[in-house]
């Protein structure tokens, strides 16, 4: 006997799925799209600039670009995780090249409004462990 699709095991989301309706600007699928994400990037991200301080701001970045660039053509036709860890890359990059470069940093004002543009793009409140 066939199991009734009301029973059937709900398929994953994948990452381009996610992506795309993040495209859509579904708060929800954002979310979910950065508690999948969050750890992997930041991982990277670390490995990359060599602190944990720096990776958490570099991290926020990072998401705060793929809700900025999820709209855009071009981000529909690439695998989001891939799409991510380039954007992670270069975030990382161009930090360090702040912090080594004659280029002023941007100090805590930049880092407060990243935290804030993350926290409208998930829904939230920005809290104290992100500053």
């Amino acid at each position: 006997m066939p199991v009734p699709h009301v029973y059937g095991v709900p398929r994953t989301e994948s990452v381009n799925d996610l992506v795309q309706r993040i495209a859509d600007r579904d708060q929800a699928a954002f979310r979910r799209f950065h508690r999948r994400l969050v750890r992997a990037v930041f991982a990277q991200v670390c490995e990359s600039v060599g602190s944990r301080a720096l990776a958490v701001t570099v991290t926020r970045a990072v998401f705060v670009e793929v809700w900025r660039l999820a709209p855009m053509p071009a981000s529909r036709q690439l695998d989001g995780t891939a799409w991510v860890t380039a954007i992670a890359a270069r975030r990382a990059a161009d930090r360090l090249r702040e912090i080594d470069g004659p280029t002023p940093t941007l100090g805590t004002a930049y880092d407060d409004l990243i935290a804030s543009e993350l926290a409208g793009a998930l829904g939230t409140e920005p809290t104290a462990h992100w500053s």
